[in-house]
């Protein structure tokens, strides 16, 4: 039972997308790699009752969320945006190998692929910020 949740721990922290982005802080050519992972969460919602129709759903979550690395090293590397949200839901009980979530969102690459570009975006600036800030304490 453990082995599953393990493959669908696995599952959900698979990267979904990826964007590159060069940079130049004080000319030195810097490399940014945002990534698009999606954590899903499930819920059965509804009863199950003898003798009747199965009126249970499966409803599921999943959060993308961006992670920014650098190719110099590990020390700006961080989350850098966890708001988008993408929910739906399916008949019947959710059980460990239906993996809901994780089939329906390829429905949603194109929206997730937009944020993932939005968020690489907007945190040039406070990316350049970082990298001052630590190019001043370095400097100290």
């Amino acid at each position: 039972m453990s082995l599953t949740f393990i493959a669908m721990a696995a599952a959900a922290a698979t990267p979904h997308a990826t964007h590159v982005v060069q940079l130049d802080h004080r000319g030195t050519p810097m490399q940014a790699t945002y990534t698009a992972r999606a954590e899903v969460r499930h819920k059965t919602v509804g009863a199950k009752v003898p003798n009747r129709m199965d009126m249970t759903r499966c409803q599921w979550t999943a959060t993308i969320v961006v992670d920014r690395a650098l190719n110099h090293g590990p020390a700006l590397a961080r989350t850098v945006s966890s708001d988008k949200q993408i929910s739906g839901s399916e008949t019947g009980a959710c059980t460990p190998g239906r993996r809901s979530g994780e089939r329906n969102l390829a429905q949603h690459d194109a929206a997730i692929r937009d944020h993932l570009l939005a968020v690489a975006e907007g945190d040039r600036a406070p990316l350049l910020a970082e990298l001052d800030a630590v190019r001043n304490l370095a400097s100290n």
